[in-house]
């Protein structure tokens, strides 16, 4: 019966111990190594693409339309075309009277060119009938020519008249001389409605009351009228224009009746 050796190969365990050792040494480096395995699996991505934002226009805005005018208030209708004549006292006692007109002027032009369609105004000054030139005039001007009407005002002041005279003291002035010059405007045919406006605080010169008032009622119809705004304070001359007015089928007006402007304005509305 053979013997088993029991001789040991070295090399045999030589070789075991090396793979002992070398199979330590990577369990070592791998728990070593364990906790970043995690990073390193991970596969970078690109970022997300952030397209940029897309600025979206608002349509274009239609235009608005012009505004409509507002309609003119039920039962509102402008005056027909329209000239006026201012027939002015400018004797002594006018001076607040002239000095009104003058500062209201401009607001009265406004005025009468937004109610008519068409307007202008002529200025008649008068004083004393023993002057050489009783009455100043100026020219039929329309309205919208505002300037134009200021610098005819500036011209009257209070004067009895133009050029030697004397004052005979009776009272009465120029106020049929002034009318007539009035009533012989050089009107705009196209007037329509023709007016004259007499400003005064005294009565016509003596023997002159009726011829102002026949003359008046030969002026007056259903377009053409006669308005007085009396500043006096005489009973029998108040009743004279008041009387006056009906034939010329205008207005009467006084101090109590508010400013210049205000009383032109009531002159103008037919009866």
């Amino acid at each position: 019966m053979k013997l088993k050796s029991r001789e040991v190969n070295i090399f045999s365990m030589s070789a075991l111990d090396l793979f002992a050792s070398g199979m330590g040494a990577f369990i070592l480096l791998a728990v070593i190594s364990l906790p970043f395995f995690g990073n390193v699996s991970k596969i970078p991505t690109s970022a997300p693409q952030t397209c940029p934002e897309v600025k979206v226009c608002p349509p274009p805005s239609t235009p608005k339309p012009d505004p409509v005018p507002a309609p003119a208030p039920s039962g509102f209708q402008k005056m027909q075309t329209l000239d006026l004549v201012v027939v002015l006292d400018v004797t002594g006692s006018m001076g607040q009277e002239i000095n009104g007109l003058r500062a209201e002027i401009g607001n009265i032009a406004r005025i009468i060119e937004m109610l008519s369609d068409s307007a202008a105004m002529r200025i008649v000054a008068f004083g004393d009938k023993n002057f050489d030139r009783p009455v100043s005039q100026f020219p039929l001007t329309l309205t919208k020519d505002i300037t134009v009407l200021k610098s005819y005002l500036d011209q009257v002041n209070l004067d009895l008249g133009k050029g030697k005279g004397f004052n005979p003291g009776d009272n009465g002035e120029s106020v049929y001389a002034g009318f007539e010059e009035a009533s012989e405007t050089k009107w705009r045919s196209e007037a329509q409605r023709r007016v004259i406006f007499i400003i005064t605080d005294d009565e016509a010169h003596s023997g002159e009351s009726r011829p102002l008032m026949s003359k008046v009622q030969n002026f007056a119809n259903d377009k053409y009228s006669v308005s007085v705004r009396y500043s006096g304070d005489e009973d029998h001359e108040k009743e004279f224009y008041q009387e006056l007015v009906k034939s010329g089928l205008g207005n009467y007006l006084d101090a109590s009746d508010g400013s210049l402007t205000a009383a032109l304005l009531i002159a103008l509305m037919p009866k």
